[in-house]
This record gives C-alpha cells, sequence and structure tokens, in this order.
C-alpha cells in the first residue's frame, strides 16, 4: 500500500504534469503488483479461500477506477486528496484503537469502489484504504494486504484505457527510473507483511503507516 499515494505528488513536485505522472504510477504499479501478487501467492499470505474476497474487491474498484480516470481532467484534485487524507487518516485512528465492524460485501464493495476511484483519478489511494478498510471490517491482515496487491493488477489496467484512448498514454524516461526499484521491492515486501503478521505487528503498523500517510496528504493540501 501506498506506492500511488506516495509517489504521485513526489513526480508532480518534481515537475511531471498530471498527464505523465498519473499514468506513470499507472504502469510501473502493474508490473509491481503482478510480481508482488506472484510471491504473495508463493509465501502464502494469498491462498484459494482468499480469491473470493478478492474478486469483490477488484470488480468494483476497476469500474470505478475507469469513471476516476475520465474525471482525472475535469474535477478538482484538492477535493478528492482532501477526502482521501480523511478518511485514510480515521481508518488508520480506528486500527489504532482496535475499532472493527462486521464484515459484510456491501461494506466491502463500497470501499472497493472508493478505492478504485481514488485509483483513476490520481493514480494512488487505493491501497490504503482497501487495506486498512478491509482491517477495519474485521479481516485478516495478512490476505488483506496481499489481496490488495493482486485485485490491483484489473484496476490498474483499466485505469490506463482512458489514458490510451485520449493519447495521453507516454513512455517517458521517468517510467523506467520508479519501475526498476519498485519492482525489486516488490520481491521483498511479501516476506515481510509474513514476518509482521506471524509477530502480530501488521494491524497496527498498517493503522499507524494509514495515520501518518492521512495526516501527511491533508498537510499537503492545505
Amino acid at each position: 500500500m501506498c506506492y500511488g499515494t506516495i509517489l504521485t505528488p513526489i513526480l508532480l513536485i518534481a515537475g511531471y504534469s498530471p498527464e505523465v505522472a498519473v499514468p506513470t504510477v499507472l504502469l510501473s504499479q502493474l508490473i509491481v503488483d503482478v510480481a508482488g501478487g506472484i510471491m504473495h501467492t508463493k509465501v502464502r499470505n494469498f491462498t484459494r479461500k482468499d480469491i473470493k474476497t478478492a474478486l469483490y474487491v477488484a470488480a468494483p474498484a476497476t469500474m470505478f477506477a475507469v469513471l476516476g480516470a475520465f474525471s482525472n481532467i475535469s474535477l478538482p484534485k484538492v477535493v478528492t486528496k482532501t477526502y482521501i487524507g480523511v478518511l485514510v487518516t480515521l481508518l488508520g485512528i480506528m486500527m489504532l484503537l482496535g475499532v472493527k465492524f462486521r464484515k459484510t460485501f456491501k461494506r466491502l464493495i463500497l470501499i472497493s469502489c472508493l478505492g478504485g476511484f481514488n485509483k483513476g483519478f490520481m493514480g494512488g489511494g487505493f491501497g490504503p484504504v482497501v487495506v486498512s478498510g478491509q482491517i477495519v471490517l474485521n479481516h485478516d491482515p495478512r490476505p488483506s494486504i496481499a489481496i490488495g496487491d493482486i485485485a490491483e493488477i484489473p484496476v490498474v489496467a483499466f485505469g490506463l484505457l482512458p489514458f490510451a484512448a485520449f493519447g495521453a498514454l507516454h513512455f517517458s524516461p521517468v517510467f523506467a527510473v520508479v519501475s526498476i526499484p519498485a519492482l525489486i521491492a516488490s520481491f521483498l515486501g511479501p516476506y515481510l507483511t509474513r514476518i509482521i503478521t506471524e509477530k502480530n505487528y501488521a494491524e497496527k503498523t498498517v493503522g499507524l503507516v494509514a495515520l501518518l500517510l492521512g495526516v501527511y496528504t491533508l498537510i499537503k493540501v492545505f
């Protein structure tokens, strides 16, 4: 989680336009998610019993990613950034406090729709919402993290389609710069996931990261 949410503003600060930054993040994320998904499966963070949940996350998120990508050029980004900052901050606080809600597929689909729209709109905001949202819905942190990676594959793939359709998909050198180290890290992340869940650190770790990320997002907005 947090790949696109962190990388997109960094690219914007570095001087790249949103039309270059967002497709670059989506393209590199596609590579990272495929590699990460393979590794999560290899270390059994993701098993057959998680497939149904992954589909419930991926299907609505993919549709809303396309909607978010189309909205990229028309809606004020300050609105979405503020909303993401508030939502992720609240989810982080709830995880640190141990707040839980009964898991229903309607709630899971709602979280997936929000995460998918975020990804298509600004290249980030999928993982923090989907992963922390699953944990708040009383889902095991270990598969929650893996599902976030695997369910994101069709989300970023379809999120790229509107950019391709409007000729806004550019293969700039920055794509290789961000993709190669991220690909290397994607092979290490699933092992870290397994370690922190075995030591019962996962929920508090994800909660703290979500809280800090949400607060950081709000500071950047205001």
